[in-house]
């Protein structure tokens, strides 16, 4: 007994079976002049035949893994080295805020230095703190 629908799957087996055989058709490598030509036909009288490089077999399983496994090492590395850039940037700029800041306030306390030791007549507590101003001026930024 046939059960419908066997035919239409028998005939479309059939049909695939005898389409897989052309998938592996010969490839010939032809040079005409300057060009490369692939064909699936032999060359034309007049070019010349060349050879096909031979396809190199698949990796085995191991190779694979193995080639994973350096990939994964490789990623966590950049990984690494791109968490330590960013580190490294972010100290390097904190690093520039606080000079820049250290700047700022040497100027500003030079400023007030020269703006006391202007005066015609300081006051007694004028002096102190112009010594003390100074004091911290040389141990902060340097010699005055």
């Amino acid at each position: 007994m046939i059960v419908p629908g066997t035919c239409r799957i028998a005939a479309t087996l059939l049909a695939l079976a005898l389409a897989s055989g052309s998938a592996h058709a010969e490839i010939h490598k032809c040079s005409q002049g300057e060009r490369i030509v692939y064909q699936s036909s032999p060359c034309p009288p007049g070019s010349q035949s060349l050879t096909l490089p031979e396809a190199l077999p698949p990796p085995s399983a191991y190779t694979v893994e193995e080639a994973r496994s350096r990939a994964k090492n490789d990623i966590a590395e950049a990984e690494a080295l791109r968490k330590r850039d960013e580190k490294s940037a972010a100290t390097r700029e904190k690093a520039r805020a606080a000079a820049s800041k250290q700047e700022t306030d040497c100027t500003r306390l030079l400023d007030k230095i020269n703006q006391a030791e202007a005066k015609a007549e300081p006051s007694k507590q004028q002096k102190k703190t112009l010594k003390s101003d100074q004091r911290k001026y040389r141990k902060e930024c340097g010699a005055l």
